[in-house]
Protein backbone atom coordinates (compact mmCIF):
# COMPACT_ATOMS: atom_id res chain seq x y z
CA UNK A 1 0.00 0.00 0.00
CA UNK A 2 2.80 2.46 0.73
CA UNK A 3 4.51 2.14 -2.56
CA UNK A 4 0.96 2.48 -4.22
CA UNK A 5 1.02 6.12 -2.05
CA UNK A 6 4.94 6.75 -3.39
CA UNK A 7 3.88 6.07 -6.98
CA UNK A 8 1.27 8.68 -6.45
CA UNK A 9 3.15 10.19 -5.24
CA UNK A 10 6.12 10.37 -8.25
CA UNK A 11 3.90 10.57 -10.69
CA UNK A 12 2.33 14.40 -8.93
CA UNK A 13 5.88 15.80 -8.86
CA UNK A 14 6.56 14.58 -11.81
CA UNK A 15 3.86 16.40 -13.40
CA UNK A 16 4.85 19.41 -11.23
CA UNK A 17 8.31 19.59 -12.73
CA UNK A 18 7.03 18.89 -16.47
CA UNK A 19 4.35 21.69 -15.54
CA UNK A 20 7.40 24.42 -13.95
CA UNK A 21 9.73 23.16 -16.86
CA UNK A 22 7.02 23.92 -20.03
CA UNK A 23 5.88 27.18 -18.28
CA UNK A 24 9.78 28.41 -17.97
CA UNK A 25 10.20 26.94 -21.74
CA UNK A 26 7.52 29.23 -22.74
CA UNK A 27 8.73 32.33 -21.02
CA UNK A 28 11.62 32.13 -22.57
CA UNK A 29 10.56 31.50 -26.04
CA UNK A 30 8.64 34.26 -25.58
CA UNK A 31 4.82 32.42 -26.09
CA UNK A 32 3.77 33.66 -22.66
CA UNK A 33 2.13 36.66 -22.09
CA UNK A 34 5.01 39.41 -20.99
CA UNK A 35 2.75 40.36 -17.78
CA UNK A 36 3.19 36.62 -16.32
CA UNK A 37 5.74 36.28 -13.78
CA UNK A 38 6.71 33.06 -12.67
CA UNK A 39 7.83 34.82 -9.33
CA UNK A 40 4.24 35.92 -9.10
CA UNK A 41 2.67 32.65 -9.46
CA UNK A 42 5.31 30.75 -6.89
CA UNK A 43 2.41 30.08 -3.89
CA UNK A 44 0.64 28.01 -6.39
CA UNK A 45 2.99 25.49 -5.64
CA UNK A 46 1.35 25.40 -2.19
CA UNK A 47 -1.82 24.87 -3.61
CA UNK A 48 -0.29 22.08 -5.36
CA UNK A 49 1.40 20.51 -2.62
CA UNK A 50 -1.99 21.05 -0.15
CA UNK A 51 -4.13 18.77 -2.89
CA UNK A 52 -1.50 16.43 -3.72
CA UNK A 53 -1.73 16.30 0.32
CA UNK A 54 -5.75 15.45 -0.06
CA UNK A 55 -5.00 12.61 -3.23
CA UNK A 56 -1.72 10.89 -1.80
CA UNK A 57 -2.10 10.85 1.80
CA UNK A 58 -4.40 9.19 3.58
CA UNK A 59 -4.47 9.75 7.20
CA UNK A 60 -7.15 10.46 8.92
CA UNK A 61 -6.08 14.26 9.60
CA UNK A 62 -4.79 14.78 5.93
CA UNK A 63 -7.46 17.64 5.24
CA UNK A 64 -6.22 19.79 8.07
CA UNK A 65 -2.52 19.74 6.52
CA UNK A 66 -4.20 20.08 2.93
CA UNK A 67 -6.50 23.00 4.45
CA UNK A 68 -3.22 24.61 5.55
CA UNK A 69 -1.23 24.57 2.35
CA UNK A 70 -4.18 25.68 0.21
CA UNK A 71 -5.17 28.07 2.94
CA UNK A 72 -1.66 29.74 2.71
CA UNK A 73 -1.02 29.21 -0.82
CA UNK A 74 -4.28 31.24 -2.15
CA UNK A 75 -3.37 33.96 0.51
CA UNK A 76 -0.52 34.30 -0.43
CA UNK A 77 -1.24 34.31 -4.36
CA UNK A 78 -3.66 37.04 -3.39
CA UNK A 79 -0.99 39.20 -2.31
CA UNK A 80 1.42 38.16 -4.64
CA UNK A 81 -1.34 39.17 -7.67
CA UNK A 82 -2.44 41.96 -6.05
CA UNK A 83 -5.87 41.23 -4.60
CA UNK A 84 -4.52 42.03 -0.62
CA UNK A 85 -2.64 45.09 0.05
CA UNK A 86 -0.02 43.47 2.33
CA UNK A 87 3.08 42.15 2.05
CA UNK A 88 4.28 38.53 2.67
CA UNK A 89 6.72 39.46 4.96
CA UNK A 90 3.57 40.58 7.38
CA UNK A 91 1.85 37.44 6.83
CA UNK A 92 5.00 34.86 7.08
CA UNK A 93 4.93 35.05 10.71
CA UNK A 94 1.25 35.09 11.62
CA UNK A 95 0.91 31.94 9.23
CA UNK A 96 3.71 30.14 11.13
CA UNK A 97 2.35 30.43 14.13
CA UNK A 98 -1.19 29.29 13.18
CA UNK A 99 0.48 26.74 11.93
CA UNK A 100 1.94 25.89 14.96
CA UNK A 101 -0.91 26.10 16.66
CA UNK A 102 -2.84 23.74 14.53
CA UNK A 103 -0.37 21.08 14.80
CA UNK A 104 0.07 21.18 18.41
CA UNK A 105 -3.73 20.89 19.06
CA UNK A 106 -4.26 18.30 16.29
CA UNK A 107 -0.89 16.19 17.23
CA UNK A 108 -2.26 15.91 20.83
CA UNK A 109 -4.47 13.02 18.88
CA UNK A 110 -3.14 12.23 15.99
CA UNK A 111 -0.38 10.48 17.48
CA UNK A 112 -3.28 7.74 19.39
CA UNK A 113 -5.11 7.70 15.94
CA UNK A 114 -1.90 6.83 13.87
CA UNK A 115 -0.85 4.38 16.03
CA UNK A 116 -4.39 2.67 15.98
CA UNK A 117 -5.02 2.56 12.33
CA UNK A 118 -1.47 1.26 12.21
CA UNK A 119 -2.07 -2.10 14.44
CA UNK A 120 -5.59 -2.14 12.60
CA UNK A 121 -3.97 -3.37 8.74
CA UNK A 122 -3.39 -6.50 8.18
Amino acid sequence: MRDHGRHKAGIFMGLVFLGLGVILLLGNLHMLPPQFQLSDWWPALLILIGIKTLVVMRRPNAWISAAFWIGTGVLFLACTLGYLNLSLTALILPVVLVWFGVVTLVGCGGGSARLSGNGSES
